[in-house]
């Protein structure tokens, strides 16, 4: 029988909140795997959905199919453990963390992004060719409430679905120095006859 990983994922939406257990039969990060997912539906078990601005509204179902191209971002509730032969460490390699605000239209996302140290903010996005954007320390302040503020360790967001965003830990932009004041030559005063 072969291993099964499970991990445990929220999927935010535009109106929804889905939650579930995403089962891989290699393991994978959860970003690794959406990104890589060759299906539109993600399938989930022991799922549950609800409205994103009732979450008390909440309705559990045993399995339930979720359409990838609506997913705005999909958090990492409890991951799977790896096998003991995972290179995590080697995925971090040549890349430096940077803390950003991402904008979507349902809410603001304040997290750790990573970026090659060479490359500007503008730039390692236009090199993304995932559709998520893989995040750590994640924060999700919605728009217009429905739910406090969450935290999860890490998550993937919908690169398509990015509104508006800026880096927190930029350095300040360097203002030009005022340029000095013009000054007229001193008038020579000729004596008076």
């Amino acid at each position: 029988m072969s291993d099964v990983f499970t991990h445990r994922i929220e999927i935010y939406t535009a109106t929804l909140v889905i939650a579930g257990a995403y089962d891989l039969s290699i393991y994978r990060r959860v970003s690794d795997a959406i990104n890589g997912e060759q299906r539109r539906f993600l399938p989930l078990r022991d799922a549950t959905i609800a409205p994103f601005e009732r979450i008390q509204q909440v309705q559990t179902v045993p399995n339930l199919l979720v359409d990838r191209g609506d997913a705005l971002l999909v958090a990492t509730v409890s991951e799977a453990t790896p096998p003991a032969d995972y290179p995590r460490d080697e995925q971090l390699r040549g890349v430096v963390p940077i803390t950003a605000m991402l904008f979507t239209k349902a809410f603001v996302v304040r997290a750790t992004m990573h970026k090659r140290p060479d490359l500007a903010l503008p730039e390692a996005l236009e090199r993304i060719t995932d559709e998520f954007v893989p995040l750590s320390n994640v924060q999700i302040f919605p728009m217009l409430g429905g739910f406090a503020p969450i935290a999860r360790k890490f998550a993937a967001l919908s690169l398509a679905n990015i509104v508006a965003l800026y880096q927190v830990d930029a350095p300040a932009a360097a203002t030009p120095a005022p340029e000095p004041a013009a000054t007229e030559a001193p008038v020579e005063e000729t004596p008076e006859e």
